[in-house]
């Protein structure tokens, strides 16, 4: 498979797969918890999203049938190598918009995070880059956390 030809970042909205906003919401909880090394368990999950089990693996089986999620008996799921390009190009796109929202448009912290997470994975990739242009290419999130830019 090539990753390249996966890669969100592109800007072509076909490398983009089909995914609900539930199932971009899970890759990026996976992302953090592994980024700020909490297990991403399925009952961590669930508590994160106040869901039942149940619904957390109905989520999970979808992203794994996306091949974005490896699911193995009595493992942590984790990413695959496609989800975590995915993940990654959220993570980023949700970092930059919210510290957009919040710097230029003098948004509250909790406002900026949460508005920004409606629309992250929906802004074409052009139109965060000059946010990021904008910002002068921040190192980090409201929340302390590293910003990875494409080109680093």
């Amino acid at each position: 498979m090539d990753e390249k030809a996966d890669d969100p970042r592109s800007g072509d909205a076909l490398n983009r797969p089909e995914l609900s906003r539930t199932e971009v919401a899970y890759l990026g909880a996976i992302y953090r918890l592994n980024e700020t090394h909490e297990t991403a368990s399925v009952s961590t999950l669930a508590k994160r999203f106040r869901v039942r089990l149940p619904t957390t693996i109905e989520v999970l089986d979808k992203l794994e049938q996306k091949r974005l999620v490896i699911k193995k008996p009595w493992k942590v799921p984790e990413l695959s190598s496609r989800g975590l390009i995915i993940a990654e190009f959220v993570i980023h796109q949700h970092r930059v918009v919210e510290l957009y929202f919040n710097s230029k448009l003098g948004l509250d912290s909790d406002l900026s995070c949460t508005e920004a997470s409606k629309i992250d994975y929906l802004l074409d990739p052009a139109v965060v880059g000059k946010m990021c242009e904008v910002l002068n290419r921040p190192g980090q999130c409201l929340h302390g956390f590293p910003i990875q830019h494409r080109d680093d």
